[in-house]
């Protein structure tokens, strides 16, 4: 059955349906880089996170290596693990950029391909397949409006 809408609230509908996209999108993605990660400890699966606006930052500090203690040791503790880390918002909403986003020290090196479990990297891989799953996404929106 058609919804029907008001001509004055078509903006609104149109913003809400897009912004559901949009929520899906960043969700996917998010889901989507999480599952694909190579994994040797599980650190780099659990560290990836969504920003809004802005990447996040990721700064260890000067911290002391236990077997050397002169030296700095370059590595952070673990991360906790959350099913998705959201940084500085609430809710997605159009109009903002969002990022997908992993600050360990080496996941440049993982997604250039550094790593045992997918040496060809795996970062476009992702890419597209979350193009598909945006467009289901999408399909689905629109058949439960």
């Amino acid at each position: 059955m058609a919804r029907t809408i008001r001509v004055g609230d078509i903006g609104d509908y149109a913003s809400q349906q897009m912004e559901k996209l949009l929520r899906a999108a960043v969700l996917e993605t998010d889901s989507l880089l999480k599952q694909a990660s190579p994994v040797d400890t599980g650190r780099f699966r659990a560290s990836w996170q969504v920003g809004e606006n802005a990447a996040g930052s990721y700064d260890a500090g000067p911290q002391q290596s236990p077997s050397n203690p002169g030296r700095e040791k370059t590595s952070a503790p673990a991360a906790p693990m959350f099913p998705l880390r959201k940084m500085n918002y609430q809710q997605e909403r159009i109009g903002n950029v969002y990022s997908v986003h992993n600050n360990l020290p080496y996941a440049e090196s993982l997604a250039n391909g550094s790593s045992k479990q997918a040496p060809a990297g795996w970062v476009q891989g992702a890419a597209k397949d979350v193009q598909g799953r945006v467009r289901i996404a999408a399909a689905r929106i629109g058949r439960e409006s």
